[in-house]
């Protein structure tokens, strides 16, 4: 194997299993537990942030992908160190390879959670389990391994949710009608909360929020990039895009139903409710025949490792090839390829180690713990790509400049105010672009003189 199989998969991966390999990526054990938990517990007013996807998907495929795609990089952030240099895009990656780890932990540590909670699991040895299994086939398959795996997972675990709303629908007083009357009783299907506020899910927070937070990880999130430039060229990218986001918005539902289903179901048969986080679960191990109950606990368990492997992989990437072989240029194909290894196994083995420490932490919902993650370390990593396609007048200096003003308001922002945290991203990308563009006008102002 060559570090391009490893890295890009030499470029030879169909567009609808790139568009699945990017789904299952998305589609995380935080999505499938949480997403749930969220709307049994309140509603579906997360939901309307997927319907800014397609607003997102044009831009993406028309500036964006050819600047990638023309490029040949493995890494999205040494076309940073293109445009501005060598220092900006070394602290691109290493915040990425950050976020990467964090994210790790958190897609080990929910199903662990839930399984320890409902099922008498050991919390420990369930993360171990899956993060070893994991990185093994990760480190050994490189990027084809994992998008073959994510089109596997993905299917797996589409086929458990469709069938977790059918038994809910099914077993609810009523069948369908008895669902759509007892959630709407209920408010449990509200699409929009209408309120002006800014310190919850209202609909024009989601609106902006979702518009940031779908630019930036279509933009500057390495495991996204990574597969839609493992397609043969931009034609292909696109649909892979445009098969993702209807796949996403579409099955999305799903996820949402099974929450109301949930509700209508333990209203029906008067079950004591639980710790929210673990509701589905519980539901899975304790009301599902055992047959179907194995079958959604190997969705669960696809959902987590589809989108470590690919977490793994794109760290990998993107250390080995933003600091490695730009360090040390002359370094042999094969030992580069130890090396991406090594990084893979090294990356899980972190992930695994924050996930345990989460075990003692008190987090009230992953789902909002992950949101608020995602807005503090990539708004950043958005605005640059941003202004490096966009604003061909922004140098380093001001890009650099930008940046720390844009994290730094963030963080204050998370620190010292109650805004919701669908708004961190939109905050960090509009501060970091504003700032290097008054310092633009600034020092061009100041050259004239």
């Amino acid at each position: 194997m060559k570090t391009d199989d490893f890295f890009r998969a030499s470029g030879r991966i169909p567009s609808w299993a790139a568009a699945v390999s990017i789904y299952a990526t998305i589609i995380s054990s935080v999505t499938y537990l949480s997403i749930p938990a969220k709307a049994f517990a309140s509603d579906w007013t997360y939901y309307p942030m997927l319907f800014t996807i397609p607003f997102v998907i044009p831009l993406v495929v028309h500036r964006y992908l050819p600047y990638f795609h023309q490029s040949g990089c493995a890494s999205a952030y040494e076309l940073l160190e293109r445009r501005f240099s060598p220092l900006v895009r070394m602290m691109a990656s290493a915040l990425f390879c950050l976020y990467m780890v964090v994210r790790i932990a958190l897609v080990l540590y929910l199903p662990a959670l839930a399984l320890s909670c409902v099922g008498g699991w050991d919390l420990h040895l369930s993360i171990i389990t899956i993060a070893i299994i994991t990185i093994v086939y990760s480190a050994i398959g490189g990027l084809r391994a994992v998008v073959w795996g994510d089109v596997i997972q993905g299917g797996i675990f589409i086929v458990g949710a469709l069938f977790s709303v059918i038994y809910l629908i099914a077993n609810t007083q009523g069948g369908f009608l008895g669902f759509v009357d007892m959630s709407l009783a209920a408010d449990k299907l509200r699409l929009v909360d209408w309120d002006m506020t800014a310190t919850k899910a209202t609909w024009w927070v989601i609106i902006i929020g979702g518009l940031a937070f779908n630019l930036i990880s279509y933009t500057s999130d390495q495991t996204i990039i990574q597969r839609y430039i493992s397609t043969c060229d931009v034609k292909a990218s696109s649909h892979s895009l445009w098969i993702n986001a209807w796949l996403y918005i579409i099955s999305s539902i799903l996820f949402y139903a099974i929450g109301a289903g949930l509700y209508t179901f333990y209203s029906t048969h008067h079950l004591p409710l639980l710790e929210i986080d673990a509701v589905f679960p519980y539901f899975i191990v304790h009301q599902l025949p055992t047959g179907i109950s194995v079958l959604l606990m190997l969705a669960l368990a696809a959902a987590t490792m589809s989108t470590v492997s690919s977490c793994i992989n794109s760290l990998a990437t993107a250390f080995n090839v933003d600091f490695v072989k730009r360090l040390h240029p002359s370094i042999s194909d094969d030992r580069l390829l130890l090396s991406a290894r090594f990084t893979s196994i090294l990356g899980g083995l972190l992930g695994l180690i924050v996930a345990l420490m989460m075990s003692t932490w008190h987090i009230t919902s992953l789902l909002d713990y992950f949101n608020t993650t995602l807005g503090l370390l990539t708004s950043g990593l958005g605005s640059l790509f941003f202004m490096a396609v966009f604003m061909p007048r922004i140098n380093a200096r001001e890009a650099m400049t930008g940046f720390i003003a844009g994290e730094t308001i963030v963080l204050l922002v998370w620190l010292f105010t109650p805004l919701s945290f669908f708004l961190y991203g939109a905050i960090g990308l509009g501060v970091c672009i504003f700032s290097a563009y008054i310092l633009n006008l600034i020092y061009s102002r100041l050259s004239n003189w």
